[in-house]
């Protein structure tokens, strides 16, 4: 074990080196209270052993500065003083310390308290690790839960939350909510003709082709379900939303020879587009409805075609 032993007076320091290198352990050595934060960053000791009346900072505040570090592991601090009372004691435990040793230091109680505090400190570390790793499985599953494993866009729960997030937010606000629905045409004959393997690649390129033509960290795509995807575009102009589906209309026209092997199956996309400042007027889910009533319309128009809702009609036709 390392033990970082800050300390000014020479006897004091050389008579309790000794002691802690008898008991197996390798001293650091610090002279003051600012060599032993130089030293503390630069050398990672396992213990901290602190004279309370030092040079430049005194134990207490060295105490309070490594423990306002966060970053590194959790390192047991002893403090090392000629007076032991309440008062004493509550400062030190209050300046992030663990405990005390009275000078002069019986080799025995050193040797007990440092392989105390080792022990305590390997406990301690452990549980950090465990806590780090809980935190780490944790986000992977919330990610999991709410990300299509096949394309890797957030998925149809993911999507019900965010609508009704930035619907609620834009009503604060009075912001433009922009939204298109696209849905892939002839999906079904791909499927069909090359196999629902050639399907899923499709799927996975469109994704990345869509996702290239959003900019902006509040764009968000989500798979709907099976062969449509919505984007929500978050303070978005009407001429904005539908400029962004147009760009996505033609990329995947360029894009479908790559999308596609072995027999020839024309890909294209049709998209419906809403936008509108959210009120009390309609709720978010028939602002959905409007988009997804707009892309029935392009399919209706022959399909490969952005067809922009009419939401000013505030109701949605049967």
């Amino acid at each position: 074990m390392k033990v970082l032993l800050a300390e000014d007076s020479v006897t004091m320091m050389l008579t309790t080196s000794s002691l802690i290198e008898e008991s197996g352990h390798d001293v650091i050595p610090a002279k003051d209270g600012k060599e032993a934060l130089s030293l503390y960053k630069s050398e990672q000791p396992d213990l901290v052993l602190l004279d309370v009346e030092m040079p430049e900072y005194t134990g207490y505040e060295v105490a309070e500065k490594i423990r306002s570090d966060k970053t590194g592991k959790w390192v047991p601090i002893m403090f090392l003083t000629a007076h032991l009372g309440d008062a004493h004691l509550l400062k030190g435990i209050n300046a992030g310390g663990d405990d005390y040793l009275v000078k002069p230091v019986s080799s025995i109680v050193l040797n007990a308290k440092l392989n105390a505090m080792h022990r305590i400190s390997m406990m301690q570390n452990e549980l950090i690790d465990l806590s780090k790793e809980l935190t780490k499985a944790n986000n992977k599953l919330q990610k999991s839960i709410i990300t299509d494993p096949l394309t890797g866009a957030k998925n149809r729960l993911f999507l019900d939350d965010c609508i009704k997030r930035e619907w609620n937010r834009c009503k604060r606000n009075k912001f433009e909510l922009s939204l298109l629905i696209i849905d892939v045409d002839n999906f079904k004959t791909l499927n069909d003709t090359n196999g629902h393997q050639a399907g899923d690649a499709c799927l996975i390129d469109l994704v990345k082709l869509f996702n290239s033509h959003l900019k902006r960290s509040s764009d968000v795509l989500c798979r709907y379900g099976g062969d449509e995807f919505v984007i929500v575009l978050p303070e978005t102009s009407p001429a904005s939303a539908l400029e962004i589906g147009e760009r996505i209309r033609t990329s995947v026209e360029k894009y479908t020879t790559q999308c596609v092997t072995g027999s020839s199956v024309d890909i294209s996309v049709s998209i419906g587009c809403a936008s509108y400042i959210p009120d009390d007027r309609i709720s978010f889910g028939e602002f959905l409805t409007f988009a997804d009533k707009a892309l029935y319309e392009a399919k209706d128009a022959g399909r490969n075609c952005v067809v922009e809702a009419d939401t000013s009609r505030k109701t949605i036709a049967a």
